[in-house]
């Protein structure tokens, strides 16, 4: 399996060194670093552990079915091709995280973490979260008798969602308990490459996210991340307890070459300073250190219409699909049964009926927007009318043939603000504005009032990585 690994790697960077040997000696990769603040974690382990969290969580963690009700949508063979991990067994040792749809297409095992969400009952989203298994490090997956896993959560959460898992343990074999800020910390690290020619592609492609989603056995993904560990942190792999690659941004890596790949990695209280771990090895260039605020992370994130923990929304208000879990890869699974939360997800998924997405939004003057009520998401008006919004439209009587006519009815928002950092932020946007927002004439025509004043912060919607698809989805 090392072999296996090793002959990946190998065939790394081979393209894009030799582009990069045509580049100044003066050009550098940069390493961009933040310790993330207001993050606890939930630490599970135990022979049930993957079949207690796949009945909890909207990823699909188990290969089969835990149940087949009316709101399964049946699954397309072709996506969901079981055989290659047909001898998967989540009850011993320490095998990492099945994912369901790989880059390379069918399913996949992974010893990098997952980003997915809680439901409550109704559907509504009570928390996302990252799990990672846990230690990313072994010599072997069965070092460890049982699956270990720490779940990422905002500190305000991990009590409530310790809660909730004494409330559905019932006789499941597992064991969990909290792990607060003071003995595991999280960080947020992006590397970015040197600048490459137009046409060579981002080497994070190839070196590390195809690699990464085609391992189809656990001692073949093993072997991968301990290299990918080498790579980045040699000589400090076991302080690395586990590492997330970000998703959510694989779809931009994929457009620009310049892209830099973004990882989450947990480790102990002990690190003062991730950059002090931070050795990589074998790359033709050098790199630069830069340590960056919560602040810059947040606006970088919202650039792309990311929201990340209660930090950015609030508990329980919103649907999964509403902040594009359906666009993030792994986070949500419309085919693997039953789990709390999963009958309107299932059902909003297959009849496509979903009022408001999350988008990217560039704000004018967000300054002016601290002066709004916090507890209150701040409304986004349009100068664009909508035929639904009509001031002007019949009403019939349901007691003869006459009708009326409704005036001056109030146009609705055609949105909300959920959360903003500096100049960037992400908006509820009513669906049916989407296809007239991107467009470039329409500068000036969103915008948030402010109570009491004519003034006007303009809201400039920004196409999200996801727009194209879903606009070919709703024109089908």
């Amino acid at each position: 399996m090392a072999l296996i690994c090793r002959n990946l790697l190998k065939q790394c960077f081979n393209k894009q060194i030799q582009a990069y040997s045509t580049l100044s000696e003066r050009s550098k990769a940069h390493l961009k670093y933040c310790l993330l603040p207001d993050k606890s974690f939930l630490q599970i382990r135990g022979p049930d552990t993957v079949k207690f969290l796949n009945g909890l969580v909207m990823a699909k963690l188990l290969p089969t079915y835990v149940q087949k009700n009316l709101t399964t949508i049946v699954p397309d063979e072709s996506r969901t091709n079981n055989i290659s991990v047909e001898n998967f067994d989540m009850s011993h040792g320490n095998w990492g995280l099945y994912n369901e749809h790989g880059e390379g297409g069918g399913p996949y095992i992974s010893r990098f973490g997952t980003y997915t969400g809680f439901l409550n009952s109704k559907g509504k989203l009570i928390t996302d979260t990252i799990i990672y298994p846990t230690p990313t490090w072994l010599d072997s997956v069965y070092d460890k008798k049982f699956p270990e896993y720490l779940l990422e959560l905002d500190s305000k959460i991990v009590k409530h969602m310790y809660d909730i898992f004494e409330t559905h343990k019932l006789i499941s074999k597992v064991k969990f308990k909290e792990v607060g800020g003071e003995k595991l910390k999280s960080w947020h690290i992006s590397i970015q490459f040197p600048s490459l020619p137009e046409g060579i592609q981002n080497p994070w492609i190839d070196n590390l996210i195809l690699p990464s989603e085609s391992s189809k056995e656990p001692n073949t993904s093993l072997e991968f991340s301990k290299h990918i560990l080498s790579l980045l942190f040699s000589g400090n792999e076991h302080k690395i307890l586990g590492i997330y690659l970000d998703r959510r941004i694989t779809e931009a890596i994929f457009r620009n070459n310049e892209e830099p790949e973004v990882f989450r990695i947990i480790t102990t209280s002990e690190v003062s300073d991730i950059s002090d771990l931070f050795n990589p090895q074998g790359f033709p260039f050098e790199f630069v250190h830069e340590q960056i605020d919560f602040q810059e992370v947040r606006n970088e994130r919202f650039q792309f219409g990311i929201v990340d923990s209660l930090s950015d929304f609030k508990q329980e208000a919103m649907l999964p699909l509403e902040i594009n879990f359906d666009y993030i890869p792994g986070a949500v699974s419309f085919d693997k049964g039953c789990y709390v939360g999963q009958e309107l997800t299932a059902r909003t998924y297959s009849t496509g009926v979903l009022r408001k997405r999350a988008i990217p939004v560039k704000i004018g003057n967000p300054d002016l927007l601290k002066s709004l009520h916090a507890d209150k998401y701040p409304k986004i008006l349009s100068s664009i009318a909508l035929d639904t919004d009509s001031s002007d439209r019949p009403a019939f009587s349901p007691f003869g043939t006459a009708t009326k006519t409704i005036k001056n009815k109030r146009q609705r928002p055609a949105g909300t603000l959920i959360c903003f950092e500096a100049d960037y932020g992400v908006a509820l946007f009513r669906t049916d504005y989407l296809k007239e927002a991107f467009k470039k004439n329409t500068k000036g025509m969103f915008y948030v009032s402010i109570p009491d004043s004519e003034q006007k912060i303009i809201i400039e919607p920004q196409e999200p990585l996801w727009f194209n698809e879903w606009q070919e989805d709703q024109d089908k």
